[in-house]
């Protein structure tokens, strides 16, 4: 006769023997609210309006004006803002494509003017922001409060905490709604696809969303999510590693801080 012993017995068994008794790991479902819960704060929208001055031949065209809202993460506890550079600079976008089609004729755009920018955070604030960097090679751009405002500590993804992938590892990205939908946090997971190792690594998934990061189930990050360009032609999207990301913020945060002194310095 076999004997079938209930978890509830096994557990209150190990217990009195003094045997340590795992918790189940979690769903997940379980895993995606808590990566919501804990990181979806460091997702921000990022909100503009680019002025673009388009040439065709010779000719200058009347300027044009876009309206921009995308997502953004925040990578410091100064506020330091990432998202994909193509996503918000459509002139960048252009070039790229005229570069790795040799060039060409047709409509150009000589210029983008950016005014109005602003980091729109969790709890619906508006915070006054500023470009800082632009890296077109990896399509990164970042953006930093226009004002540093004492005491403030924004939440942020410590670049750091980072998670190494391979072929159909589980990951989940965070990110945001459009205004209009209230831009409620969105969770969902993702695997990874492939690998690319040169010239330099990036992952390809099977879901993601421009400009906000992916995490594995323990809350470590893997990276970022940013468009890719091959040939004159933008490819998809990719995650671009923790790492990579980690080492242009060093001149970001530089670039922001002589930005903060030299508008303190004006009267």
């Amino acid at each position: 006769m076999s004997l079938r012993l209930s978890p509830a017995f096994l557990a209150a068994a190990c217990f009195a023997a003094g045997l340590p008794v795992h918790a189940a790991a979690a769903t997940p479902a379980e895993a995606g609210r808590g990566l919501v819960k804990r990181h979806a704060d460091a997702v921000v929208g990022i909100e503009l309006v680019v002025t673009l001055r388009i040439k065709m031949g010779d000719r200058e065209m009347p300027p044009r004006e876009q309206r921009i809202e995308v997502n953004g993460t925040v990578i410091s506890a100064g506020g330091l803002t990432v998202t994909s550079l193509a996503d918000v600079d459509p002139q960048a976008t252009l070039e790229a494509m005229r570069a790795g089609a040799g060039g060409g004729r047709g409509a150009e755009i000589v210029g983008s003017d950016f005014k109005e920018v602003k980091l729109r955070l969790a709890d619906g604030k508006e915070v006054a922001a500023r470009f800082v960097l632009k890296d077109a090679d990896l399509d990164l751009a970042f953006m930093a409060p226009a004002t540093e405002e004492a005491g403030k500590v924004y939440p942020f993804v410590n670049l750091a905490e980072t998670a190494e992938a391979g072929v159909l590892d589980e990951f989940y990205y965070v990110a945001r709604a459009p205004k209009t939908l209230q831009r409620v946090p969105l969770v969902r997971r993702t695997e990874v696809v492939g690998v690319v190792e040169k010239p330099r690594r990036f992952y390809l998934m099977t879901d993601q969303s421009p400009g906000t990061p992916l995490f594995r189930a323990d809350g470590k990050v893997l990276g970022v999510t940013v468009q890719h360009f091959a040939a004159g032609r933008r490819t998809g999207l990719v995650v671009l590693p923790a790492a990579d990301i980690a080492e242009m913020a060093k001149q970001a945060a530089t670039a922001q801080a002589a930005a903060v002194a030299e508008g303190a310095a004006k009267p």
